[in-house]
């Protein structure tokens, strides 16, 4: 089970695409913000979901430029689509934030310090606030779905400034 195989599935599923375009839609989109998934590994991806008969290729003919392979979903396809679905909406929802281990480490430095990369980390979740909003304000036109990404981010980066004012006024001894 993989949320790569989902991204390309999903892909494919709206229409049929190359490997190249699907890439393309991957990194249009900006999936890695988002999810674990790579550019690169999407052409792998493919070979291996058409492997498994969850995608068919067909070659089409290029204009200029060389033939290609157009895959699209089949029935299998579809329901592995499915089953992925599925499984993913009812998976407990891990939150890893790699700053967490600063915070584990904070009462083990000076007291000084440790409250100034308390400063840096709230600098660093606001600068990726800034940067998702201005992200959403440049997509906004893309649907609903795609959208509330955005807001959920930022209700994400709200809870995490909130948290950090609460645990440094803790850890001030307040």
């Amino acid at each position: 089970m993989s949320s790569i195989d989902l991204a390309i599935l999903g892909i494919v599923l709206e229409k049929p695409r190359s490997a190249y375009d699907i890439q393309k839609d991957v990194e249009y989109h900006h999936f890695s913000r988002w999810t674990r998934i790579s550019t690169p590994s999407i052409y792998r991806k493919v070979i291996q979901l058409s492997e498994k008969g969850h995608l068919k290729s067909d070659t089409v003919k290029g204009d200029k430029f060389a033939d290609k392979a157009v895959y699209s979903i089949t029935d299998q396809g579809r329901a592995y689509f499915e089953q992925l679905m599925t499984a993913y909406a009812g998976q407990q929802v891990p939150l890893l934030f790699d700053f967490n281990v600063v915070i584990t480490n904070l009462n083990k430095i000076d007291r000084e310090k440790a409250l100034g990369l308390v400063q840096r980390l709230r600098g660093a979740i606001a600068a990726s606030a800034q940067l998702n909003q201005e992200h959403a304000e440049e997509y906004a036109d893309i649907p609903l779905v795609g959208r509330t990404i955005f807001e959920q981010q930022q209700l994400l980066y709200r809870a995490l400034l909130e948290w950090l004012d609460a645990f440094e006024h803790q850890f001030k001894g307040g």
